[in-house]
C-alpha cells in the first residue's frame, strides 16, 4: 500500500465516477492523477479517504478539461501553489521520500508554448513526476508521427534532463478511427526512474485513454503491523505452555535471562493467540454485483477482440459493451441504495443513516496528514520532524512556562541542602516482589506492547 502512483485521463469524473471508485478499490494508490475531469469550480466532489486537490478549465460556463489529484489520507502531503498558464496542479507528498506530483492536462486544440513548460520546472521542488495528457505525438513515446507538441516537449525533456517513463506502449484508442497512439505521458526527475515500475492498464474503465500505473519497485512503505487478537485467544493452552515451558531453571542459565524469557512468551503466543493479517482487506462495494463483473468481462473481452482483429465491426461492438458495461454499473448503484433506503424505519439509529450518506458522497472519517509546518517552511525528513517536536516539547516543559508563584516555590525549595546518606531501607530501595508485580499487572490497561510485542494479558 502507498507504494503506487495512478494517472488516467477520465474523460469526465463524474462521468466515470464508479469506474474510479473500482480502480482505487483494486490498487489503492498513493495518488491519483486525474486529467480531462470536466469539472467546474461549484461541482463538489469527493472520494472516500482520500483529500483532492483541482485545476477547473479556464471556461467555467461548461465542463471541459481540468485536472485533478487525489491523495491518499495516510500519505503526509501538502498543496503547491502555481503560476502558470497551464492546466495544471502539484502536491508534496511523502512515500519512499519526498517527491513533487504534478498533473497537467494540454488540449488538443491549444498551443503549447516552450516558455510555459520551462516556467513550470522552478516551481516544482525536486524530484518530480509530470504526469498528465500532453496530447503530443513523437516517436520517442510510440507515435507513429511527431507534431509541433510532440517536438517541443522533446526539447523540454532533453534541455531540462529529464527522464521519461513511457515505454512506448499505446495509452489512448481513437474513438472515431480505432487507431492507437500514445498520449499519456509520465515524465520525471533522473533520480526517480529507477524507483517506479511503469505499467498501462488493460482495459479503458469507461474512457478512451487507458489508465497508468507507476509502482514503486522497493519494499511496501507502510506494511501494516499485525496485532494479536486477544479475545480469540486458547488462555487455557497458553497457561498450560507457560507452566511447562517457562522453567524458572532455564531461563536463570541463559545468557540474558530477560531475552530468554521474552523469547519463550512470545512463542508460546504464537502457538495460542491468533494475529490480525498484515495485509488489510480492502473494502467490499455493495453495488458491485456479479452482473458488474460480468459487463467489465465482456468490454475487456470486446477490447480484446477488436486488438486481435481491429475491424470497424468490432469497434462497434466493443462500443456496445462499454456502454453496457456503465449502465450495468449505474442501474447496480442505484439498485443497491433503492435496497437500503427500504430497509430504513422509525427504529433506524440516525447516525447509521448519516454514516452511508457520508459513505455515499465519499465522506470519510479519516482525516488528511499534511505536511509539519514550520514558520511557512516544510519539514518533511523524519529526522527533523523528530527534532521540530523535541524542541516544542521542550520549550512546552520548561520553566518558562511556569507560573510565578510555582517559580518562587521552586526557588525556595530548591536552595534547601540534600541530604544524600541512605541506609537503603527506603521502599523503592527494596528488592523487586512479586506482590508489587501483581499490583502493577492489576492497575494495567490494556494498552499495545512495545518493541517486545509482549502484551500485558501475556504477563497476567
Amino acid at each position: 500500500m502507498l507504494n503506487r502512483i495512478l494517472q488516467w485521463n477520465c474523460r469526465g469524473l463524474k462521468a466515470n465516477y464508479e469506474e474510479t471508485l473500482l480502480l482505487l478499490k483494486d490498487y489503492e494508490p498513493a495518488a491519483l492523477c486525474l486529467q480531462e475531469t470536466h469539472l467546474k469550480d461549484t461541482d463538489n466532489i469527493s472520494i472516500r479517504n482520500y483529500t483532492a486537490f483541482h485545476t477547473f478549465s479556464a471556461n467555467n460556463e461548461r465542463a471541459a478539461g481540468g485536472v485533478s489529484i487525489f491523495i491518499n489520507n495516510n500519505a503526509p502531503h501538502s498543496h503547491i501553489p502555481l503560476n502558470t498558464n497551464l492546466q495544471a496542479v502539484a502536491v508534496s507528498i511523502t512515500l519512499h521520500r519526498v517527491i513533487t506530483l504534478c498533473s497537467i492536462y494540454i488540449p488538443p486544440s491549444s498551443r503549447l508554448s516552450p516558455k510555459d513548460l520551462d516556467d513550470l520546472v522552478p516551481q516544482l521542488p525536486s524530484p518530480f513526476i509530470l504526469l498528465g495528457d500532453f496530447n503530443g505525438h513523437n516517436i520517442l513515446w510510440g507515435s507513429k508521427d511527431i507534431n509541433d507538441k510532440g517536438r517541443i516537449i522533446e526539447s523540454f525533456i532533453d534541455n531540462h534532463g529529464l527522464c521519461l517513463y513511457n515505454t512506448k506502449t499505446p495509452t489512448y484508442l481513437h474513438p472515431a478511427t480505432g487507431t492507437y497512439t500514445s498520449l499519456d505521458l509520465s515524465i520525471c526527475f533522473p533520480t526517480l526512474l529507477l524507483d517506479y515500475d511503469w505499467k498501462v492498464h488493460d482495459d479503458l474503465c469507461g474512457s478512451d485513454h487507458f489508465p497508468v500505473l507507476l509502482n514503486n519497485i522497493g519494499p511496501d512503505l507502510d506494511e501494516p503491523v499485525s496485532r494479536w487478537k486477544l479475545n480469540k485467544a486458547n488462555w487455557a493452552q497458553f497457561q498450560t505452555l507457560s507452566t511447562t515451558r517457562l522453567l524458572e531453571d532455564t531461563v536463570r542459565k541463559a545468557d540474558d535471562p530477560i531475552e530468554s524469557f521474552a523469547s519463550i512468551l512470545i512463542n508460546i503466543a504464537e502457538e495460542t493467540v491468533p494475529k490480525t493479517a498484515t495485509k488489510s482487506k480492502k473494502a467490499k462495494k455493495p453495488w458491485f454485483t456479479e452482473d458488474c463483473k460480468t459487463a467489465i468481462k465482456q468490454r475487456k473481452g470486446a477490447l480484446r477482440q477488436f486488438n486481435n482483429r481491429p475491424t470497424h465491426d468490432n469497434l462497434n461492438n466493443y462500443r456496445i459493451f462499454r456502454a453496457k458495461a456503465r449502465r450495468t454499473i449505474k442501474e447496480s448503484k442505484k439498485k443497491s441504495w433503492k435496497q437500503y433506503v427500504s430497509k430504513l424505519n422509525s427504529r433506524t439509529s440516525i447516525k447509521k443513516v448519516w454514516d452511508m450518506v457520508r459513505k455515499i458522497q465519499g465522506k470519510g472519517k479519516s482525516s488528511s496528514l499534511g505536511h509539519l509546518n514550520v514558520n511557512n517552511e516544510k519539514v518533511t525528513s523524519k529526522k527533523d520532524i523528530s527534532n521540530t517536536l523535541a524542541d516544542v516539547f521542550s520549550k512546552n516543559s520548561s520553566s518558562e512556562n511556569y507560573s510565578q508563584k510555582f517559580k518562587n516555590i521552586k526557588q525556595q525549595k530548591e536552595k534547601r541542602n540534600l541530604k544524600f546518606s541512605s541506609d537503603n531501607s527506603e521502599t523503592y530501595n527494596q528488592s523487586f516482589s512479586l506482590s508489587e508485580l501483581k499490583d502493577a499487572l492489576s492497575k494495567a490497561h490494556d494498552s499495545s506492547p512495545g518493541p517486545d510485542d509482549i502484551h500485558y494479558q501475556f504477563l497476567k
